[in-house]
């Protein structure tokens, strides 16, 4: 009898044979597979294996232009298929091409996540990679040639080696989300990847929006689960190592990888909802009252720094604490001075421009007497001790007078841990600025002023 040949898998010009674009029907797929299990001819699997090829094709189209060769992704589809041929029971009712499907995409997705690494960028990398190709573009025009390092950091407004960091990292990510080529889950990888932050991150000069709420949910994981994510998400490993470092099975570390993304997209979520309602609620007593929010207000501008003048802050201040009490919710404030004491009116100017790079949209900063400055930071706790360092860090690296370095020294307030009302959490963060300015400066320091230890309304700093 005369045995049909299988097709090769990858033909000289990277094609995957002449294989039909419609399979058998089910019975008979059922009928071959039954018959090579009871016989073990590798003719009959092999068979299977032809009659199916077109599978490894479509589903490959499907990842193209992820950065990997077509052969490539013909040859990972292919070895899933194989692996369908000789897993499947047709028994079970599934019918063959959903079953061989599934694991083609599934060996194409291992085979690029881990030769890839598959992670969403952030949006504020993805905003500040696009900065800097504008700004090269537009120097390149400018300058007729191609712009340095220091050029571009400049007109981005930020450091040298955040430049190189975003480029080699622009680079090494050419290979895009799996979420984007479409399909079901495979069961290598989570179904809704959360966004990967840098190690490096303070040193960007950014909003801290992801920093700052990934912190707070991060903490609220378990050990186990905030291990598991740390491996995946910020060491790039791979399951089967953290299962290995973490002397657990691979698929308990998949499932607490699942479960750790779960938890955070829902703390995404129910952010994303308890600020649509505070919104809704702020409209609403708008339009009962017929008033302007304060936040909406026109703020009144210090000449010099663009900044807000102190007694809009104090006004913000107050109406940020009257709803941190009516909503609980937590806020900071930050309070920013120099070493040297009073400044020239260039370097307020540009410490003024280093303090708005780093805020978000929704924070507030505003130029106060003596040189100093404050933050207003709305729905921050503990976590504005990030920004605080990171702004006296930054400060030093980036900011001189004459020829040395300015240096500035910061002091945090968070309510209600500080404070209940402006007075007392301005009070808190003073004291807590001057203490850091009596270490020596250069530093930020977190008040240590409790409403339980204090018992009273401490009175305003003068």
């Amino acid at each position: 009898m005369q045995v049909e040949q299988p097709a090769p898998l990858i033909g000289p010009r990277g094609d995957m044979g002449k294989a039909k674009r419609k399979g058998p029907d089910r019975q008979e797929v059922g009928a071959l597979v039954r018959e090579y299990r009871q016989s073990g001819d590798r003719t009959l699997r092999d068979r299977l294996i032809s009659q199916h090829l077109y599978l490894v094709q479509t589903v490959a189209r499907k990842f193209a232009g992820l950065g990997e060769s077509h052969e490539d992704l013909l040859q990972e589809g292919a070895m899933g298929l194989i692996n369908a041929v000789d897993l499947y029971d047709p028994d079970r009712g599934v019918q063959f091409s959903t079953y061989a499907t599934h694991l083609v995409e599934g060996q194409i997705r291992h085979y690029l996540r881990d030769k890839g690494k598959l992670i969403k960028q952030p949006a504020w990398v993805q905003e500040l990679t696009t900065k800097i190709v504008k700004s090269t573009d537009a120097l390149t025009q400018e300058l007729d040639r191609s712009p340095t390092l220091s050029e571009i950091a400049e007109r981005v407004g930020t450091t040298q080696e955040t430049i190189r960091r975003m480029l080699d990292a622009r680079e090494r990510s050419k290979v895009a989300s799996l979420d984007a080529a479409g399909g079901d889950d495979d069961g290598f990888a989570p179904a809704v990847d959360p966004e990967k932050l840098s190690e490096h991150v303070d040193d960007v000069h950014l909003p801290i929006e992801d920093r700052i709420f990934l912190r707070d949910a991060m903490s609220r994981l378990k050990t186990l689960e905030r291990k598991v994510v740390h491996h995946f998400y910020y060491m790039d490993l791979n399951q089967t190592e953290i299962a290995r470092k973490l002397g657990i099975s691979v698929n308990y570390a998949s499932y607490l990888l699942r479960g750790a993304v779960a938890k955070l997209r829902k703390a995404v979520e129910a952010q994303a909802e308890s600020m649509e309602a505070e919104a809704e609620a702020s409209d609403r007593t708008r339009a009962a009252s017929g008033a302007y929010s304060l936040s909406l207000r026109p703020a009144p501008a210090d000449p010099a720094t663009k900044l807000a003048v102190e007694s809009h802050f104090i006004e913000r201040l107050a109406a940020e604490a009257e709803r941190a009490r009516r909503y609980p919710q937590q806020f900071s404030v930050v309070l920013v001075a120099p070493d040297c004491g009073d400044l020239d009116n260039d370097c307020l100017v540009s410490l003024a421009k280093l303090l708005r790079g780093n805020v978000r949209s929704i924070d507030l900063v505003a130029s106060l007497r003596g040189s100093r400055f404050g933050l207003l930071l709305p729905h921050t706790g503990r976590e504005a001790g990030v920004l605080a360092e990171r702004i006296v860090r930054t400060a030093g690296a980036r900011l001189t007078v004459g020829e040395q370095p300015l240096t500035v020294s910061t002091g945090v307030a968070s309510f209600p841990t500080n404070g209940r009302s402006s007075e007392e959490l301005l009070f808190a963060a003073s004291e807590a600025l001057q203490e850091a300015l009596r270490q020596g400066g250069n530093r930020f320091v977190r008040s240590q002023i409790t409403l339980k230890a204090n018992g009273r309304a401490p009175a305003p700093a003068s």
